[in-house]
């Protein structure tokens, strides 16, 4: 009966000593992920920062342009119309 319950101890042991091993090579998988994960989160708040920045300065030129077309369109209206008056008033 001794002889019996201390290998059942043993046995119990090393399971317990290879559900610790388990334990710790899962820690260590979790671990190596959760970086992998977070590496690419970074990366991805980077990508995402950067085509910000970009949006930005397209938009910046977009309102310059439109600014531009605008004051030519202006241009344009204005001296449609003197045109328009000198036609007129040559006739």
């Amino acid at each position: 009966m001794y002889l019996l319950m201390k290998l059942q101890n043993q046995n119990h042991e090393s399971r317990i000593r290879d559900l610790e091993n388990q334990l710790r090579l899962e820690q260590e998988n979790h671990n190596i992920e959760r970086d992998t994960l977070n590496n690419e989160i970074q990366r991805l708040r980077k990508a995402i920062d950067d085509q910000l920045m970009e949006y930005r300065d397209l938009m910046d030129v977009k309102i310059q342009l439109d600014a531009e077309i605008a004051a030519y369109r202006k241009l344009l209206e204005s001296e449609e119309t003197r045109y328009t008056l000198c036609k007129l008033l040559s006739h």
